[in-house]
């Protein structure tokens, strides 16, 4: 079916996910404002991932599904009520295939995935595994004949945001040099760099770079991880972030000079503010989940043939992070800092 522009005047965008699904997702948005430049665009996501869309100039609403609250016949009585023209969904799961399909909108867009066909009466096979998360996004747009005009993750942040990363950078005087963030995040252990390793990193990058570095917490656990990594930095030039929400964190992140981390929100929220960055990763994809762009980098154990395995927890010790080599991450760095022109 092809879309007829001028009769979409309202437009619903639903992905569900943690703060690295939304951000892959923001890419979408610009290029369907520049297509539809008067129609309101809304987007529904599950509620701890909504920050991420507050103050995005390319949407008029965004709103919050929680599964474990909220009822499913109230969030579609009050969906078909905003009587959208077009639907898209990028996440394709039975709940929201279903609230697709009932949206009462007459274009309705979803990936063929099995058992959600009924939902959707434009629909294309997803490239799921082949391209990145945001090239598979994108492919909506390519399904309805939408321009690409933009591939940039989007982050708002405002001068609330960037006065509190001015107190914490210039109040412990970090920018008195080059920062290096270092992310100790990740949604599930196998996927994090360990504590151990990210010492023994940072001591041997101090004893090439004069520099300053920002470790990066979200949990309790990840807060507890950094203090005994910074107690474990002899020089003495590793910091604590203080509790920072998405946006905070974001104007944070952008006083760094470069990030390096493992796959989890924070690497894509470096990524969405403009700063260089290197992903480490394992049990993940970086050809799918990585830094996205041209000027970040990943590194991998690539002597194993388990990787990408997507396991939670590993039955052999977790040796794609724990046997990453230290000589490999940083030739990395080094390379991250000649392909962006850093001068460190």
């Amino acid at each position: 079916m092809k879309i007829d522009k001028n009769k979409i005047k309202k437009i619903l965008v639903i992905k569900f996910g943690g703060i690295g699904d939304i951000l892959l997702t923001t890419p979408v948005l610009p290029n369907l404002k520049s297509y539809f430049p008067e129609a309101e665009i809304n987007f529904l996501t599950l509620r701890h991932s909504r920050d991420i869309l507050i103050d995005n100039p390319y949407l008029s609403r965004a709103f919050t599904y929680d599964p474990s609250e909220d009822k499913s016949w109230c969030l579609i009585k009050n969906i078909r009520q905003q009587k959208y023209d077009l639907v898209i969904d990028l996440f394709g799961n039975p709940r929201t295939a279903f609230i697709t399909f009932m949206s009462g909108a007459k274009y309705r867009f979803g990936f063929k995935f099995r058992g959600r066909d009924y939902a959707y009466n434009i629909k294309i096979m997803g490239r799921g595994g082949e391209v990145h998360n945001v090239d598979f996004n994108l492919d909506a747009l390519r399904a309805l004949e939408i321009p690409i005009v933009s591939r940039k993750l989007y982050l708002p942040v405002n001068i609330v945001h960037e006065e509190f990363a001015d107190e914490f950078i210039k109040s412990n005087k970090i920018d008195v040099k080059k920062i290096i963030g270092i992310s100790k995040t990740g949604g599930w252990e196998s996927k994090r760099y360990k504590r151990d390793d990210y010492i023994e990193l940072i001591n041997r990058l101090n004893e090439q770079y004069d520099v300053n570095f920002i470790l990066i917490w979200g949990n309790q656990k990840e807060r507890e991880n950094c203090e005994y990594i910074k107690s474990r930095i002899p020089k003495g030039n590793a910091f604590l972030i203080p509790d920072s929400p998405i946006r905070y964190l974001g104007a944070i992140i952008c006083k760094c000079d470069m990030v390096i981390g493992n796959d989890s929100g924070p690497l894509h929220i470096a990524v969405a503010m403009g700063v260089p960055t290197l992903g480490i990763y394992g049990p993940t994809n970086p050809k799918l989940q990585g830094p996205y762009g041209e000027n970040n980098l990943s590194v991998v154990n690539d002597k194993l043939d388990c990787l990408y395995c997507n396991l939670l927890d590993c039955p052999i010790g977790n040796i794609c992070m724990t046997e990453l080599s230290k000589d490999k991450i940083i030739d990395k760095i080094k390379e991250l800092i000649r392909i962006n022109k850093i001068e460190i």
